[in-house]
């Protein structure tokens, strides 16, 4: 009696799944003929379209939630990471010039105190080229004098 009562609640079991099978075969795959008797193979069919339907939807679903992730992080978190970003940048920028800023005086600062040093080195430079000039005159004109004295007595 119970197997009865089994094989019962089973065959309108698979009679309301057959029904629903066929239609999940043909919303799924057009393509495919399986003939009406074929029970088994339209409900392996069904389980892959309900397969391949669940992937997808899960994909959707998944697609879905990390776009509204990203967009809420751009709309609150990345906004504030943006605005840091660009107020980092504006404080390097800044700090730059600054630094540009520091760098000229500096050099300013150098030329200013190096100024004396260097005309005193050019004047020493120049009185150095001054004086040995004048010592490469007064040697050639020794030695033209002497070449006049000894040639004189010479001839």
């Amino acid at each position: 009696m119970k197997f009865h009562k089994y094989l019962l609640a089973l065959s309108l079991a698979g009679a309301t799944v057959g029904g629903s099978v066929g239609a999940m075969a043909s919303d799924c795959d057009n393509g495919q003929d399986t003939p009406r008797w074929d029970l088994l193979g339209r409900a392996a069919q069904a389980g892959n379209c309900a397969d391949s339907r669940l992937r997808d939807r899960q994909q959707n679903l998944r697609q879905d939630y990390d776009n509204k992730m990203n967009s809420l992080h751009d709309n609150t978190v990345g906004r504030w990471d943006n605005a840091r970003d660009a107020e980092k940048q504006k404080l390097e920028d800044a700090r730059s010039r600054v630094d540009d800023k520091i760098q000229n005086g500096r050099d300013r600062l150098d030329a200013i105190r190096n100024a004396p040093r260097n005309r005193l080195d050019s004047l020493r430079n120049a009185g150095s080229a001054e004086r040995q000039r004048w010592d490469d005159l007064k040697s050639q004109t020794s030695s033209n004098v002497n070449n006049f004295l000894d040639g004189g007595n010479n001839q």
